[in-house]
């Protein structure tokens, strides 16, 4: 018989499992999204826009991973880049004031969702000469969007503390990537370090980091290349052979990456019944390494052009599962509650080094035409210079 104080039981416990802290280092069965370059209004007739990062983290299949895209130059003039999402400056350089994200991150981390900075993309002005630039410039990243509390640095979203960094490195030169990310976890242990190699084996962008340096995930771009997913070339076990012998973490995770749409890349579509093909095969081979999957990017993967159901949607509730490590699907709720916590302390040390600064009014650049869009992964993205529509 339901009661009513049942049915507060249930619904906590319901609530509980909702908001979950995912494990990026040890669960599987996950989806990961990129988001901030509104490739859908490229992507669709009827100029479609990329949601709020926080409309993702409240849809009843979430993703568990949301990448921010980009922080596309750097290490000279550090500049990140979220197309329509952020259009302020700070006033003293070309960093973008991101502040007002601050509460959508936050919000996305208390439901257990990790979000990541991604580094890099397809076009952009980065690279890392030496040893020396690697180390200091992880210091500067934990600085400026991790737990790191110099009241010297402009922070773009503030007192939000991310989860992590990923390299997406598509140019600009291999050396120092993995001394970067060594450095990162020295100094910086609990961020998460991932990477978004090509699927070509190696890859000659990240070849090196991925070899000598941490990464505890590693999202592959099963598109654009003759080793795309569900072709005869088609290397994931190549790679899972990697991450079983080679991988300085023997628990390193791997994402199938994976266009969300048919226009999202040049090749390597394959929609949500084929990709859960691929997954699943993987799976049986590869359950051991096999973290979930990638998709580029949030806006296609929750829109549906013809109405039907979006593809990240099937995906969540039809193909994967969330385990953790131990191969069971429930963990203590404890686990969201604790990452929450720890993310607000961090947010409060933050907090403390931002309000020592004098706060500086960021000048407004009107309009998107005005915000060189890097693109990335790839796909079809407005030109980096002139702002107009390019086909990657």
């Amino acid at each position: 018989m339901f009661t009513f104080q049942r049915g507060l039981l249930v619904t906590a416990l319901l609530s509980a499992v909702a908001t979950r802290a995912y494990d990026l280092r040890q669960d599987t069965g996950g989806l990961a999204i990129y988001w901030g370059q509104n490739s859908l209004s490229l992507q669709t007739d009827e100029k479609e826009e990329e949601q709020d990062l926080e409309d993702y983290c409240n849809m009843d299949t979430p993703p568990d991973i949301i990448l921010l895209a980009f922080h596309h130059v750097f290490t000279e003039n550090p500049q990140i880049n979220l197309s329509k999402h952020c259009d302020k400056y700070f006033k003293s350089s070309q960093m973008l004031d991101c502040t007002s994200l601050a509460p959508q991150i936050q919000a996305c981390q208390e439901k257990g969702i990790k979000i990541l900075l991604s580094m890099g993309g397809a076009s952009g002005a980065y690279s890392i000469k030496d040893s020396a630039t690697a180390d200091t410039y992880a210091q500067t990243v934990v600085d400026t969007y991790l737990g790191g509390n110099s009241s010297d640095v402009e922070r773009p979203f503030g007192d939000a503390v991310l989860d992590g960094v990923d390299l997406d490195i598509e140019g600009g030169g291999d050396t120092g990537y993995a001394e970067f990310s060594n450095k990162l976890r020295e100094i910086s242990p609990d961020s998460l370090i991932t990477a978004a190699p090509q699927c070509v084996f190696p890859d000659a962008m990240l070849g090196d980091a991925l070899d000598n340096g941490w990464v505890d995930a590693v999202f592959i771009q099963f598109y654009n290349n003759h080793c795309n997913a569900g072709t005869e070339d088609f290397n994931f076990a190549t790679w899972a052979d990697w991450a079983k012998t080679t991988s300085k973490n023997p628990d390193v995770k791997l994402y199938i990456g994976s266009p969300a749409c048919e226009a999202c890349a040049s090749t390597g579509y394959l929609g949500a019944d084929k990709l859960a093909e691929v997954y699943n095969d993987a799976k049986s081979n590869s359950s051991d390494v096999l973290g979930g999957i990638m998709l580029w990017d949030a806006g296609a993967a929750y829109y549906s052009e013809s109405g039907g159901t979006p593809i990240a949607q099937q995906l969540k509730q039809d193909v994967l599962e969330t385990t953790s490590s131990g191969g069971s699907s429930a963990e203590p709720a404890e686990s969201a509650s604790a990452s929450a916590s720890a993310s607000a302390q961090s947010s409060e040390l933050v907090s403390s080094a931002l309000n020592k600064r004098a706060p500086e009014s960021p000048k407004t650049i009107v309009g998107r035409a005005a915000m060189p869009n890097p693109g990335g992964h790839g796909a079809k993205h407005p030109n980096y210079q002139t702002g107009d529509p390019y086909e990657g």
